[in-house]
């Protein structure tokens, strides 16, 4: 009967220091995770802020081309911007109904 304790306390410390162990292991695993995705985000922030940059380079250089368009063609521009401008009327005012 000692004998079948003493193998019962073993195989218990045994679990225990095997619970411990893993316990230990999903610990580390979750700090691992949170730095690579700490990393992650930060990588993603840097990407964001490029591509922002690059959206608004585009978009000024745009502006410059519709501007000098325009400014050599100013009644075709009067034009298109009244046609775009009724155009947005009409859709508004179906819109409403």
């Amino acid at each position: 009967m000692a004998g079948q304790q003493n193998g019962a306390m073993e195989k218990a410390q045994e679990a225990q220091g095997a619970i411990i162990e893993t316990a230990q292991t999903l610990r580390d695993t979750a700090a691992d995770i949170g730095t690579r995705a700490q990393h992650y985000a930060a990588e993603a922030g840097r990407q964001v802020g490029s591509a922002a940059q690059s959206v608004y380079g585009n978009g000024n250089e745009a502006r410059a081309f519709v501007e000098s368009i325009v400014r050599d063609n100013v009644w075709a521009g009067l034009l298109v911007a009244g046609c775009v401008g009724y155009g947005l009327a009409c859709l508004v005012k179906n819109a409403k109904r």
